[in-house]
C-alpha cells in the first residue's frame, strides 16, 4: 500500500492543507501545532469512524470557535486499487469513495465506509499498518510483530497451532480490544479519553502561546534564514561525499577489475598445467613401450655394451669436460655482461612465457580455422544429409512397393525344359532351373528346330502403369535434387557429408577452446605487440637472446650485475681446470675409439632393428627431450600455484572493500546532494511565506475559550483514570495468556533478526547483534563484545532499535502487502553520528517500503538521500 496525499480542512487547528508523499521516504517537517500529527490521525480516523459518528475522538478535531465539520480526504494505493476516500463529520457528515483502478466505482455513505473496509482486508494488514506507524511520545517502545500475519507469511510459509483454548483467547482479546490496539494503545472509549486529554492539553498550550504567534513568526523567519546558511553549508559537505564515495567505488571496480584479471590467469594457468601433463604421460607411455621392445635386443648387445660402454663413458666424460670448459668461458663472458643486460633479461623472461603461449595459440587457431573452413567447404558440397537420404530411400521403396503390385497383377510365365532339346525363354536357354517371369513386354519362347512360342501381355491396369511411373518419376526428381544418380551414391554422399561435419565439429570445438573467448585478431595483436617488444630488447642489447621461459629472478640478475670482477675470476679458474680435464678425458676418448672400432661392424647388424624401433620415439624426442616434458609440468604447476594465489589474493582485497557498502554510502550521497538543492529552493519559498505572514497575522483574545478548556481537562482526566485501571487488568490478563503462546513462534525469528542485524550493522558498526524473543521483540544488544539487554540501554539506542524493528518488518513483508512506516517525532535522542548513518538505512528502506517521517525539526533527516520534504505552515 502507497499513502498518495491527505488533505485536510478544519481539522484541529488546520485550516487547510495538503500533504503528498513519495513511494520511499518522506519527511513532513513543520513547527509545533503545525499539524503533523493530525496527518496520522486524520488516516486513523478515516479508517475507524464513520461520518456519522459523534466519538469523543470525532468532537477532538473539531476546530475550537467555528462551526464546520472537520474534514480529510486521502488518496492511496493499495493492491490493484487506486482509489480516493473522503469523510466529513459532525457538520453535515459525508463519507465517498472514488475507486480509479482496476475500474471505475463511485460510493457514498456508510456503503462507502464498508467498501473502503472491504478493500483494506483484502489488500493490507491492519495489524500491520498500526505496528509500523509511532505516536508522537511512544518512539521507545517496540512495536508488538508477533500478531501481525503479513509479517509471518513473509518469516514461514507455515503457521503454528493456536491450542485448544481458541474460546478463552478470543474473549479476552475482545474484552482487552475494547480498550487497546493489538500494539498496546488505547482504543474506543479509552483511546477518546486519552485523545481528549491530550486534545484538551494541547488546546491549553496553543491557547496561551497565541499570544505570542508573531514572535514566533518572527523566530522562524530568523531560523529559516539561519536553516538557508546551514543547508548552503551542508551543500558544499554533501558534494564532498559524493566525491569521496565515487573515489571509493572507483576503488572497489579497480580491485574488481584485477580479481577478474586473476581469475583468467589461473584458469589459463590450469588448461596449461593439463596440457603438460598429458604430454609427459604420453612420452613416459612411449618410453614404456620401448623398453619392452629393447628386452629382446639387450641379449644381443651384451658383448657390445661392454665395449660402448667405456667409448660411450669416455665420449660422455669428454663431451662433459668440453661442455664445462665451454660453459666456464661463457659464465665468465657473461658476468661481464650481466650489469648491462639485467634490465633487459628482467622484461625479456617476463614475456618470453606469454610468447610462447600465444604463438601457439595463434598457430592452434589457424590450424582449426583452416580445418573448419576446409570442413564446411565439403559439407556445404554434399547434398545428402539425413532428411535428403531419408527421402530417398522413402522414394526407392514407393518405387519398389508400385513395381510389386504391378507385377502382382502381371500374368506369370514359368518354361521347364524335359526333353534334349535346347530351349530359349527371352533369349536365355532353360537348364535344369525352370525359368519364371512377370509378362510385362513379349518374350519369345522356343525350341530349337520344333517351334516357337510369343508370349504377350495383356493390358495392365492403368493405375497400376501410372503409380509406377509417378514413383518413378519423383525418384528421379530426388536424385538430381540430390545431386546424385543413384541411391548408391547417395548413400556414399551422406556418409561424406556426417565425416564432414564430425571434422566440422571438432574443428569449432578445438577452434572455441583455443580463443577461450577472445578472438584471433586479439591473440595476434597481443603476439605482434610481445614481438615488437622483443625486437626493442635487441635493439638495445644486441647480445640478447630470447629464451622460452624466465630463467631467472630479477633478486639474482641484479646479485649478477653488482659482483661481475668476481664472477668473472671464479669463472677464469674454473675454465683452466676444466680444459686440462677435457685434455685428459679426449686421450681417454681416442683409446676408447679404437677399441670401439673393431666390434662396431657385429654392433651394426644387432642394433639395426633396435633402431627401427627406437625412430618413433627419437622423432618425439627431436620435438621436446624428456627433461623438457618434466620441466615443463614443474613450470606449470609453479605457475598455476602462484596464479591461484593471486586470485585468492584478489578476492579477498575485493571482499574486504565492501562494495555493497560503498554502493549504498554512493546512492545516498548523490541523492543528498539533490535533496540538499530542492531544501535551499523551499527555503527561499518558506522566506517569501513567512514574510507574508508576518505582514497580515494580527493578534486575537483567547481568554474565556481558556478557562473553558481548562475545566474540560479536569473532567477528561477523571474518565481517563476509570478507563485507564479497566484495561490495564483486561491487558494484564491477555498478555498471561499470550505468554504460553510464545513457544510456537520461536521459528519466525531467525530470518527477523538477520535483517535487523543487517540494518544495524550500518548504524552501529560491524560487530552489532541482536537477541530476539519469541515474539519477535528485541531483547538485548551486543555491541563490542558486551551484551545489554534492552530495557538497560539508553533511551537513544532504544529508540533506535525500535525503528530498526519496524524497518525490518517494513522490509521483509511483500511490498504487495505491506504498509506505509509513520515515525511521527522520533529520533530525538539519537546523536548527529547515529543519525548520519540512520540516513542510509532510511533511504535504503525507502527503496522498496513507503516511510513518512513527521518531524518539527528538520536537521534529523537532511542526510536521507532519497527523501522527499513537504513542509507545514502553523495556522
Amino acid at each position: 500500500m502507497r499513502l498518495v496525499r491527505v488533505t485536510l480542512r478544519h481539522f484541529r487547528g488546520v485550516e487547510e492543507s495538503t500533504v503528498r508523499f513519495g513511494d520511499g521516504v518522506t519527511v513532513v517537517v513543520g513547527p509545533n501545532e503545525a499539524g503533523k500529527s493530525s496527518v496520522a490521525e486524520a488516516v486513523r480516523l478515516l479508517r475507524t469512524t464513520k461520518s456519522s459518528s459523534r466519538s469523543q475522538a470525532v468532537r477532538d478535531v473539531k476546530p475550537v470557535g467555528h462551526d464546520v465539520g472537520p474534514e480529510a480526504e486521502l488518496e492511496l494505493r493499495t493492491g490493484p486499487y487506486t482509489l480516493v476516500y473522503r469523510k466529513r463529520w459532525l457538520k453535515s457528515p459525508v463519507t465517498e469513495l472514488d475507486v480509479r483502478a482496476p475500474s471505475r466505482e463511485q460510493v457514498s455513505g456508510d456503503e462507502a465506509h464498508q467498501r473502503f473496509a472491504r478493500i483494506l482486508a483484502e489488500t493490507v494488514d491492519v495489524d500491520l499498518w498500526e505496528a509500523l506507524e509511532v505516536v508522537q511520545g511512544e518512539s521507545l517502545d517496540q512495536p508488538d510483530l508477533a500478531r501481525i500475519s503479513a509479517l509471518h507469511r513473509a518469516l514461514d510459509d507455515s503457521a503454528g497451532a493456536t491450542g485448544d483454548h481458541d474460546a478463552l483467547m478470543a474473549g479476552v482479546a475482545e474484552e482487552r480490544e475494547r480498550y487497546l490496539t493489538a500494539n498496546g494503545r488505547p482504543r474506543g472509549d479509552y483511546a477518546q479519553a486519552d485523545a481528549e486529554i491530550t486534545d484538551l492539553e494541547a488546546q491549553v498550550e496553543r491557547l496561551r502561546a497565541r499570544s505570542a504567534e508573531m514572535d514566533r513568526y518572527v523566530e522562524d523567519y530568523a531560523r529559516n534564514e539561519q536553516e538557508h546558511a546551514r543547508l548552503s553549508d551542508l551543500s558544499i559537505d554533501a558534494d564532498g561525499k559524493l566525491c569521496r564515495a565515487e573515489d571509493a567505488v572507483r576503488a572497489v571496480d579497480t580491485l574488481r577489475d584485477d580479481l577478474r584479471r586473476s581469475q583468467e590467469a589461473s584458469t589459463l594457468a590450469a588448461r596449461s598445467l593439463a596440457h603438460a601433463q598429458r604430454a609427459r604421460d604420453d612420452r613416459r607411455s612411449l618410453v614404456a613401450d620401448l623398453a619392452r621392445r629393447a628386452t629382446t635386443v639387450d641379449g644381443l648387445t651384451a658383448r657390445v655394451d661392454e665395449v660402448s660402454a667405456a667409448h660411450s663413458a669416455a665420449r660422455a666424460a669428454e663431451e662433459e669436460a668440453r661442455r664445462r670448459a665451454a660453459d666456464a668461458g661463457e659464465r665468465a663472458r657473461e658476468a661481464r655482461r650481466a650489469a648491462v643486460a639485467a634490465a633487459l633479461d628482467v622484461t625479456r623472461h617476463r614475456d618470453a612465457a606469454e610468447r610462447l603461449a600465444l604463438a601457439q595459440r595463434v598457430r592452434r587457431a589457424r590450424e582449426a580455422g583452416e580445418e573448419r573452413a576446409s570442413a564446411r567447404a565439403g559439407r556445404d558440397l554434399l547434398r545428402v544429409d539425413d532428411d535428403v537420404l531419408a527421402r530417398l530411400n522413402d522414394r526407392a521403396t514407393e518405387v519398389q512397393v508400385a513395381e510389386g503390385a504391378r507385377d502382382a497383377a502381371a500374368a506369370r510365365l514359368e518354361v521347364r525344359r524335359l526333353g534334349d532339346h535346347r530351349v530359349t525363354a527371352a533369349g536365355d536357354d532353360v537348364g535344369s532351373a525352370p525359368y519364371e517371369s512377370a509378362v510385362l513386354d513379349d518374350v519369345t519362347v522356343a525350341v530349337e528346330g520344333v517351334v516357337e512360342v510369343v508370349v504377350r501381355p495383356g493390358t495392365p491396369p492403368a493405375d497400376l502403369d501410372r503409380r509406377v511411373g509417378q514413383a518413378r518419376d519423383a525418384f528421379d526428381v530426388a536424385l538430381r535434387e540430390a545431386g546424385v544418380g543413384s541411391l548408391t551414391e547417395a548413400r556414399t554422399a551422406h556418409e561424406r557429408r556426417r565425416q564432414a561435419e564430425s571434422r566440422l565439429l571438432a574443428a569449432e570445438g578445438t577452434l572455441g577452446d583455443v580463443l577461450d573467448g577472445t578472438t584471433l585478431e586479439d591473440l595476434e595483436v597481443r603476439l605482434v605487440t610481445l614481438e615488437r617488444r622483443r625486437a626493442d630488447v635487441v635493439a638495445v642489447d644486441t647480445d640478447a637472446r630470447d629464451g622460452d621461459a624466465p630463467a631467472a629472478d630479477l633478486g639474482a640478475l641484479e646479485d649478477a650485475a653488482e659482483s661481475p670482477r668476481l664472477a668473472a675470476d671464479a669463472a677464469d679458474a674454473e675454465a683452466t681446470t676444466a680444459r686440462d680435464d677435457h685434455d685428459g678425458a679426449r686421450e681417454a676418448l681416442a683409446a676408447a675409439g679404437e677399441r670401439a672400432v673393431r666390434v662396431r661392424q657385429e654392433l651394426e647388424s644387432a642394433l639395426h632393428e633396435h633402431e627401427r624401433e627406437t625412430a618413433r620415439l627419437a622423432e618425439a624426442r627431436a620435438q621436446d627431450s624428456d627433461e623438457d616434458l618434466d620441466a615443463a609440468v614443474v613450470a606449470a604447476a609453479e605457475t598455476h600455484d602462484a596464479a591461484v594465489s593471486a586470485a585468492e589474493r584478489s578476492r579477498a582485497a575485493f571482499e574486504a572493500a565492501s562494495p555493497e557498502t560503498l554502493a549504498m554510502e554512493l546512492a545516498n550521497a548523490r541523492e543528498l546532494v539533490e535533496s540538499v538543492d530542492r531544501e535551499l529552493t523551499r527555503s527561499d519559498q518558506r522566506r517569501v511565506e513567512l514574510q507574508t505572514l508576518l505582514d497580515d497575522r494580527a493578534a486575537e483574545g483567547i481568554h474565556d475559550r481558556l478557562v473553558e478548556a481548562e475545566a474540560a481537562l479536569d473532567v477528561a482526566r477523571a474518565t481517563y483514570g476509570r478507563l485507564h485501571r479497566a484495561a490495564q487488568a483486561a491487558d494484564l490478563l491477555s498478555s498471561t495468556l499470550l505468554r504460553h503462546r510464545d513457544e510456537a513462534q520461536r521459528h519466525y525469528v531467525a530470518p527477523f533478526k538477520e535483517r535487523i542485524d543487517r540494518l544495524g550493522k550500518v548504524v552501529f558498526g560491524p560487530d552489532f547483534e541482536v537477541a530476539i524473543s519469541t515474539d519477535l521483540a528485541i531483547e538485548t544488544r551486543t555491541l563490542g563484545g558486551r551484551t545489554v539487554p534492552f530495557s538497560s540501554l539508553s533511551g537513544g539506542a532504544r529508540e533506535q532499535l525500535a525503528v530498526l524493528g519496524r524497518l525490518a518488518c517494513a522490509q521483509l513483508v511483500d511490498t504487495e502487502e505491506g504498509a506505509p512506516v509513520i515515525l511521527d517525532d522520533t529520533l530525538g535522542f539519537s546523536d548527529p553520528e547515529r543519525l548520519e548513518r540512520l540516513a542510509v538505512v532510511l533511504n535504503d528502506v525507502g527503496r522498496t517500503a513507503q516511510v513518512v517521517l513527521l518531524t518539527c525539526q528538520p536537521r534529523r533527516f537532511e542526510s536521507v538521500g532519497g527523501a522527499r520534504t513537504e513542509r507545514l505552515v502553523a495556522s
